[in-house]
């Protein structure tokens, strides 16, 4: 009975330790899996943070027509696009591969994947810290809807490894583009490659022209036509014959405007034969072996807002009249040459408005030399300070500038400013050009080329008259000397012949001693025209100055109008004006300035300025 009771204790005690023992053995193995977990755990995160990521530094897109060839005119090419992307591997371990997807969403809907262009871009391999580039053409999609659209790149690396970071695996190009964009405005007629345009209608050039030695690379045989640059630049070399634009169709035609468009290395950059109403503008036209524009037998046409500059000789206009050539900018070894028989207008009404050096008034044109740091406007006075010279620009007589633009303004009296004489190429009246468009009409009688008829043009001699001899003072005659010196005529060498150009000047001013502030005061002025040409009409503007200097701070009375001053003869203008009520209690000189609207053409205009001979003291009364 003893035995029974101490195995019964036994058995207990050793199911007891079995319990114990298995319980803890299989805490042991909770434990064990727990703390694998937590390192298995660490060691993801571990390898997250250390592993590749792969970002997307840059994407851009742009319509690819760079590497088409001739395309025949009025031909839409199939739109294509550049898409350039640029991604790096900013983690520290190999990336394993990843995949590249564009898209085009519409401009104001970014958050919205849009339509995919092109196949995915499967890479591998790309070590820690390393950049790639990638740059794809692909065929812009039939049905998209008009609208604006930009790329947008997705990055996806799924298949490949987990990435730490994925806010960089997406992003939108700055450019957008526009499908549709190379076909041109609606009704227009997109111009890829050189052509001859023979009928009317809008054509505007999309992408540079490099027309090597072609006599026309374009050739514009009709009327009604408008050829717009878009900002492109046709290039050529130079045989004696190679012309950018050559607007002839054998007969005279009209309505021809070419705007918008930069020229540069052909013999004639536009040449225009029997054109009339036509327009150039906005063009700039550069290192022409003979000439920007040409002008042959082309009337009533307008050249405006244009640059030539570095050429041979800017505009050539022969036997052409009638043109408003104005607001260009000239800075050329030879800017302009024109044929004296044919009249020309070189301005505009003068006006407020941004001019083509950027002053405040469009009217004529600038005028520099080559270099662009000497010139008439570049020396011209401007007494008025609007940006506008004192004295015309002449040509010749039939071509005057009367408002040419100048850099140089003046706070002083106006010196003489030289009026250059006009320069002529030779035998410019025995051009002749048949009704043909092939290179015979691009020589003259005689068979010379356009470089041939081109000879370097000299500079105008400047002729200096001696100085007049000043004797000497122990040579005069004493006082008390009763020796009498008979006059000694003038050669008539030496008298100065009538000047062709009208020549006003003032030749004397009459004004009161004293007046008071707030009254009213007269003068009389005498004008005198001692050139051999009537100046029909022209302004007069009367000022108080302290100094016989006219200047801004002067006080400017008004302006009055003087017409008929007939060459050779005076005229005695009488005028009342009002003293300012806020005057200066000083004295004053009555200044007078005429033709300050440039309406009269003068050779010289040193003497249109005069004051009084004595001050008017202005007193409280």
């Amino acid at each position: 009975m003893k035995y029974k009771k101490e195995s019964d204790i036994y058995q207990k005690k050793y199911h007891i330790e079995r319990i114990f023992l298995s319980t803890l053995f299989f805490i042991s193995i909770i434990c064990w899996f727990g703390t694998c977990g937590v390192c298995a755990e660490d060691n993801i995160d571990e390898n997250l943070e250390s592993g590749p990521d792969v970002a997307i530094l840059d994407a851009s897109v742009k319509m690819d027509i760079s590497e088409m060839g001739e395309i025949p005119l009025g031909t839409i090419p199939e739109e294509r696009l550049v898409v350039t992307i640029t991604v790096q591997n900013t983690g520290n371990r190999e990336a394993p591969g990843f995949k590249l997807r564009a898209y085009l969403v519409r401009v104001g809907r970014e958050d919205e994947i849009g339509t995919q262009i092109g196949g995915d871009v499967t890479d591998t391999r790309l070590a820690a810290g390393e950049t790639r580039t990638y740059t794809k053409s692909w065929s812009l999609p039939s049905h998209l809807k008009k609208g604006e659209y930009r790329v947008m790149i997705v990055l996806d690396t799924s298949n490949y490894f987990i990435e730490p970071d994925t806010d960089n695996n997406r992003i939108i190009g700055p450019q957008s583009i526009v499908p549709g964009a190379l076909s041109g405005p609606e009704g227009s007629i997109p111009v890829y490659s050189a052509a001859d345009i023979t009928e009317p209608g809008y054509y505007v050039l999309k992408r540079d022209i490099d027309g090597g030695k072609k006599v026309n690379i374009f050739q514009i045989k009709s009327s009604g036509v408008t050829f717009d640059g878009g900002g492109n630049t046709i290039r050529g070399g130079s045989s004696g014959f190679t012309t950018g634009i050559y607007v002839d169709a054998g007969t005279a035609i009209k309505d021809v405007v070419i705007k918008n468009l930069k020229i540069e290395g052909v013999d004639a950059g536009i040449w225009t034969y029997k054109v009339s109403n036509g327009v150039i503008t906005n063009c700039t036209l550069r290192n022409m072996v003979n000439m920007g524009v040409r002008l042959d037998q082309s009337n009533q046409n307008q050249v405006y807002n244009n640059i030539f500059e570095q050429n041979s000789i800017g505009i050539g206009v022969f036997q052409s009249k009638d043109n408003v050539i104005y607001n260009n900018l000239f800075k050329n070894k030879h800017n302009a040459v024109v044929n004296e028989d044919q009249r020309n207008k070189w301005n505009t009404d003068l006006k407020a408005g941004t001019n083509i050096i950027g002053g405040s008034m469009v009217g004529g044109n600038a005028w520099f030399d080559e270099s662009g740091e000497g010139g008439f406007s570049k020396t011209a006075e401007d007494y008025t300070l609007d940006g506008i010279s004192d004295a015309p620009y002449s040509l010749n007589p039939n071509n005057i500038d009367l408002y040419p633009l100048s850099t140089s303004p003046s706070k002083t009296v106006p010196s003489i400013t030289p009026v250059p004489e006009p320069t002529f190429l030779p035998n410019i009246t025995d051009l002749t050009l048949s009704n043909g468009t092939d290179e015979e009409n691009k020589t003259v009688s005689d068979g010379e080329t356009l470089s041939e008829i081109l000879p370097e043009i000299n500079e105008s001699e400047t002729i200096t008259e001696p100085e007049p001899e000043i004797p000497d003072e122990t040579d005069s005659v004493p006082e008390e000397s009763s020796t009498i010196v008979s006059e000694i005529p003038e050669p008539e060498s030496t008298k100065s012949s009538l000047s062709p150009y009208a020549d006003i000047s003032v030749k004397e001013v009459t004004g009161p001693q004293s007046g008071c502030p707030g009254t009213e005061f007269s003068f009389s002025t005498i004008l005198e025209n001692s050139g051999g040409y009537d100046a029909d009409s022209f302004q007069v503007r009367y000022y108080l100055t302290e100094d016989k200097q006219v200047d801004p701070q002067d006080i400017l009375l008004g302006e009055k109008s003087v017409k008929n001053l007939l060459s050779g003869s005076e005229q005695t203008i009488n005028e009342t004006f009002n003293i300012p009520q806020l005057i200066g209690l000083k004295n004053y000189f009555v200044a007078v300035v005429t033709n300050t609207d440039n309406s009269v053409f003068e050779d010289k205009n040193d003497n249109n300025t005069g004051f009084s001979s004595v001050r008017m003291a202005i007193r409280e009364c």
